[in-house]
């Protein structure tokens, strides 16, 4: 059995002792973007989900070293989100959600919350993006 930490390198580093990086920033992309996409929270009166990857910047690479693989990405992006209020249709709501420099280092993220319009129930919607999501973002990454 392989050690799940242990590198595979190309031909030339068969015994993958030697420093080699490979680039993984378009596969983390179209993963991270799949992955964003599916993001949703459920509160008592609330469903609130991202429903579009707006930007999505950075870059993936492995590296393998002396026989070990390490995982390097630092991305930022920008989701869209709504929340549906449960019980009233009129209070839908809209936003954005920039998500600044996370990486495999990182336990917490940094996000700026814009809402399309005012008042209570966007401060409660922010409130749960500011709590939940930051833990479910790096989760998916």
């Amino acid at each position: 059995m392989v050690d799940s930490n242990q590198g595979v390198g190309s031909i030339w580093n068969k015994g993958n002792w030697h420093w080699e990086d490979r680039n993984y920033t378009e596969f983390a992309k179209e993963y991270l973007t799949k992955q964003f996409a599916t993001i949703t929270e459920t509160t008592e009166d609330a469903i609130i989900s991202i429903y579009e990857v707006k930007t999505l910047n950075g870059s993936a690479s492995v590296t393998i070293r002396k026989q070990k693989q390490i995982f390097n990405y630092e991305f930022d992006c920008e989701l869209y989100f709504k929340a549906n209020h449960l019980t009233d249709d009129r209070t839908d709501l809209m936003g954005l959600m920039k998500v600044h420099e996370f990486n495999q280092e990182d336990d917490e993220v940094n996000i700026e919350i814009t809402c399309e319009k005012p008042g209570d129930w966007a401060d409660r919607v922010r409130k749960v993006l500011r709590s939940k999501f930051p833990e479910k973002i790096l989760k998916e990454a």
